[in-house]
């Protein structure tokens, strides 16, 4: 069936495997989830349904997969005209799942998106109340706390500026234990780095670092993260009593390791942070570059002027989660004294093509361009596993499309898996999860 406003793959999840239902009597203790779901009907012992804000009847089941494939979810209206632009994942932690749906009207779709959050045990679906400002997902993200409590927060600049904010921002949280409304509050960063009047910040990863606090980082891959205590704002913002517009200086940063001080597209494909084992994880995806006179043209039709990528380079790195809290005045500055709150480098690949060992009974090896998008394994060890999208050739010469699993620390290519989502592999297509090993 074809859907108006629908890519045709959209409608066609991809296929399980014995294997894949083997994995999923095994609750994985977490995934690589698509990004974007699938409009098709799929159930299982993980479908919940709600109602639009048509009121309209609406079901989400996910399919959970062993990495390096890709998990995905399903969402189904009997009304075929109700979704008619790819539903997405917005954020997930733990046993919650915050879903982004449009519904209605193509032309209108950035008024009419509904989002809900999908709880894991039950499961169940819940439709939030419409947002007080439109976010576009990569701005949000969700945090579980208490026994069954959640929190949504996003981070919004608040005037037309978005590109150069003033180290200003809105503040929009939604809490499950006091439905009905978003609660908006304008924060800013805190005294100790001044209020910057062109504080570059555009955020496309949102991490739940938890603790008595709720922090959350709010990252921007190419220059810092910002934190935020988010289950202390509404006390805060009752003790301080601001004045209308006057924002709580409540955010603090952190820069990133090595940070870039140009824009090369979206960060997400060349950068990505998770929170394992007790530890603010960080992986970075770089050109290995040699000087060049004039300009260099590659066959996918990109260029470089004054060098030539020779390979590209991978490293990962790591601080406390625990000192990115309010709590942690080592975590208000950079400069700390205390070597264990600063960014320690873990691992690196000098080449990702040349410098990775292969196991001859693969079948197959990575083809000498570009790999992106660089996720984090959530196993919680002391292995370092980094999955990267990669081109992969097979020893009939056949290239496809995969999801290449490396050992950062051995330096070893572990395995692959066709991305069966190959119209979608471009643009920045999975995120890693800990919702499966919830799931009935």
């Amino acid at each position: 069936m074809r859907i108006p406003g629908l890519f045709q793959y959209s409608l066609n999840p991809p296929a399980l495997s014995g294997d894949d239902a083997a994995a999923a009597e095994e609750k994985l203790p977490w995934v690589l989830l698509e990004r974007d779901a699938y409009v098709a009907k799929h159930d299982n012992a993980t479908t919940a349904f709600a109602l639009t804000c048509n009121g309209k009847p609406i079901q989400v089941t996910f399919c959970p997969r062993r990495p390096p494939s890709v998990s995905y979810a399903c969402i189904h209206c009997p009304d075929p005209n109700e979704i008619n632009t790819e539903p997405s994942i917005v954020a997930t932690q733990e046993g919650f799942v915050l879903l982004r749906v449009a519904i209605g009207r193509k032309d209108e779709y950035l008024k009419n998106f509904d989002y809900y959050v999908y709880h894991a045990e039950g499961p169940s679906l819940m439709l939030l109340p419409r947002l007080p400002k439109h976010f576009d997902g990569r701005d949000a993200g969700v945090l579980c706390y208490g026994q069954e409590g959640y929190i949504v927060a996003a981070l919004r600049h608040e005037g037309w500026w978005e590109w150069w904010p003033d180290g200003q921002f809105d503040l929009c949280i939604y809490d499950s234990n006091k439905p009905g409304h978003w609660n908006v509050h304008r924060v800013s960063l805190s005294k100790r780095h001044g209020r910057k009047k062109h504080f570059f910040h555009i955020i496309c990863q949102v991490v739940a670092i938890g603790g008595d606090a709720g922090t959350m980082a709010f990252a921007d891959h190419w220059h810092g993260i910002l934190f935020c205590d988010v289950l202390r704002v509404g006390d805060e913002a009752a003790r301080r009593r601001p004045k209308e517009g006057e924002p709580m200086p409540l955010l603090r940063y952190v820069p990133v390791p090595e940070p870039h001080d140009s824009m090369l597209g979206d960060a997400r494909l060349y950068r990505n942070v998770a929170v394992v084992g007790g530890r603010l994880k960080y992986v970075q995806l770089h050109p290995r570059k040699k000087p060049l006179d004039g300009i260099c043209f590659y066959n996918d039709g990109s260029s470089t002027d004054g060098y030539i990528i020779e390979g590209w380079m991978a490293t990962t790195w790591s601080r406390p989660a625990a000192a990115t809290s309010a709590s942690s005045s080592s975590s208000l500055s950079t400069s700390s004294s205390g070597d264990d709150d600063r960014w320690r480098k873990d691992t690196s690949i000098r080449d990702l093509n040349t410098g990775l060992k292969v196991p001859s009974n693969l079948g197959f090896e990575l083809v000498s361009r570009r790999p992106w998008q660089p996720v984090l394994g959530l196993q919680d060890d002391a292995e370092d596993i980094v999955y990267f999208t990669a081109m992969v050739q097979r020893m009939d010469y056949k290239e496809w499309v995969a999801v290449a699993a490396v050992d950062m620390g051995k330096k070893e290519l572990l395995g692959a898996t066709a991305f069966s989502a190959a119209p979608r592999y471009i643009d920045f297509a999975y995120v890693h999860s800990t919702v499966s090993k919830y799931l009935r």
